[in-house]
């Protein structure tokens, strides 16, 4: 018999997929995991938190970020809440404000941009991802392609725990099995009738951005990936702050986020309460951690295990789900995961940085890198003397 979409179905995690994350500093060394046993629904034990591989794979670290935890605690939401996908959305938006607006994100704007639906199976709440982001009409925030599909998200559930109580380097709601039915703020829009508000100068200032097809999916996507942080972490500096980038060199952007050496306009007046006067700021160097100087690809591979890889394994006959067809303009906005594909080559305006340049089809770019990725670093012949 089908398991009802959105159902705990066990866990396929094992201690190399948790070894992972560590490794790429999704998860800090304060931090104790544990691999689930046999058990089909989470059962945490006193201290634990329950949290996805899915989620870390797409824009999630711990501790999570002020933001993540204002998000959850705002909708009334537990991460299980959240389908994989959300990870990303939420990560673009962080993306925009922190790398374009210059702001710490919050949820007001957020909820000027989107809203929550539910999703429902035999007319009740899913109990995992029973909160999906939907865009509002007439949202100028760009729309994040579709690269593939996360079905069974919930099975890459495992445990943590802060390995000294007295500091939290989770930041998370403690685990609560039930769906939302409470829809706490679920309807709240910040959409305001004062011109000036910070709502609708940020509304006018996204439109700009976008206008022209200058700011794109991609832009944002390239942004945090670029500056190889994980939006929904909990980081002491904003991505416009961090300078060191790790992409080719022939990447191409549309509308290039800001940096220290070009700082965002004080638009708003929460730039100036968040950060003073930047132009007499005095920067600290970035601290070059030797795992920047390689990317995600060039890390140690773990002997392959049969396991379904990126947190995306086969349904089985009894698990299987029928996708949802967009039915409309104003349906979920699809999403890709962390690794993102190149930007399409047809872009205009590239202001003070490199110009998009013809590279081929997005097709052949991703074609392009996975044959890299599978032959691995190039040899150098040794030379003579």
């Amino acid at each position: 018999m089908a398991q009802p979409s959105g159902s705990w179905r066990g866990s396929y995690m094992r201690e190399d997929d948790i070894a992972r994350l560590v490794c790429l500093r999704r998860i800090p060394q304060e931090v104790i995991t544990r691999v689930p046993g046999e058990e089909n629904e989470p059962a945490p034990e006193p201290g634990e938190r329950v949290v996805f591989g899915a989620h870390f794979d797409r824009g999630l670290g711990l501790p999570a970020s002020h933001f993540f935890r204002r998000f959850l605690d705002f909708f009334g939401l537990q991460p299980h809440h959240l389908p994989a996908n959300a990870c990303v959305l939420l990560s673009c938006y962080v993306a925009f404000m922190e790398g374009y607006a210059g702001l710490w994100p919050d949820v007001e704007f957020w909820s000027r941009l989107f809203y929550l639906k539910s999703q429902m199976t035999e007319g009740r709440l899913r109990i995992c991802g029973a909160a999906s982001i939907y865009p509002r009409a007439g949202s100028p925030f760009p729309k994040i392609p579709t690269v593939d599909s996360v079905k069974n998200w919930q099975m890459s559930f495992f445990y943590v725990k802060n390995a000294n109580p007295a500091f939290d380097w989770i930041n998370l709601p403690e685990f609560d099995p039930a769906p939302p039915t409470s829809r706490l703020n679920w309807g709240h829009n910040a959409k305001s009738a004062d011109p000036d508000a910070e709502v609708n100068l940020l509304w006018d200032f996204l439109g700009e951005c976008v206008a022209g097809g200058r700011l794109s999916a991609e832009d944002l996507l390239c942004t945090y990936v670029e500056r190889r942080v994980l939006p929904l972490q909990g980081v002491a500096r904003r991505v416009n702050s961090i300078t060191k980038a790790n992409l080719p060199d022939d990447w191409n952007w549309g509308l290039p986020p800001y940096d220290r050496s070009s700082p965002p306009e004080l638009l708003f007046s929460r730039q100036g309460v968040e950060d003073g006067d930047l132009a007499q700021k005095i920067w600290t160097p970035d601290h070059v951690d030797p795992a920047d100087q390689a990317g995600d690809d060039d890390l140690p591979e773990v002997p392959d295990q049969g396991g379904q890889g990126e947190h995306n394994p086969p349904p089985s006959p009894e698990q299987r789900e029928e996708e949802e067809p967009a039915t409309s303009t104003t349906g979920p906005i699809p999403a890709v995961p962390l690794r993102t594909r190149p930007p399409a080559a047809s872009a205009t305006s590239a202001p003070q940085k490199k110009k998009r340049a013809a590279g081929g089809s997005t097709a052949k770019l991703e074609s392009r890198a996975k044959k890299q990725r599978q032959l691995g670093p190039k040899k150098v012949p040794e030379t003579a003397g």
